[in-house]
């Protein structure tokens, strides 16, 4: 199993687009973004940059199982896009479960709010979070998002 922490990342911004600095989820260590190989997608994690704090504690709650998923597909957003955060812009998403001992991540997918998955990543395999380390890291994160 592996562990859940985040770390601080830069989407770096130009004439037409803005700079995001977010927090990046790292999976056993390694960034999520890397692992799913999103160079080519522009998409950020909800937290750390979002001037609607309620979307972030919103994404915030759909990760530790408090408010079901919004999007209809039951699915939660991993990340969105840099510039709204609208899920309608399209979003990479997948099935969150907490299971006993660990939190499954699993069918990573990107999708949007009015068609449901588009493309999915279907050769990677579930990542299985440590349960304790999940949790652990998403309430240091609670604590970043609140003294915002």
């Amino acid at each position: 199993m592996k562990t859940l922490q985040f770390q601080s990342a830069t989407r770096r911004g130009d004439d037409n687009r803005k700079e995001r600095h977010y927090h990046d989820y790292l999976i056993g260590g390694e960034s999520l973004h890397k692992i799913l190989g999103l160079s080519p997608l522009d998409l950020v994690t909800p937290f750390g940059w979002n001037v609607r704090k309620d979307y972030e504690w919103e994404s915030l709650y759909e990760l530790i199982f408090v408010k079901k998923p919004r999007l209809i597909t039951g699915r939660v957003p991993l990340y969105v896009c840099p510039e709204c955060g609208d899920l309608a812009c399209g979003a990479i998403t997948a099935e969150v479960l907490d299971l006993e001992n660990k939190i499954i991540w699993k069918a990573f997918g990107y999708e949007n709010d009015y068609e449901g998955v588009i493309d999915s990543y279907a050769a990677l395999q579930p990542i299985e979070l440590d349960r304790d380390s999940y949790y652990k890291a998403l309430l240091n994160l609670s604590y970043n998002l609140a003294r915002k």
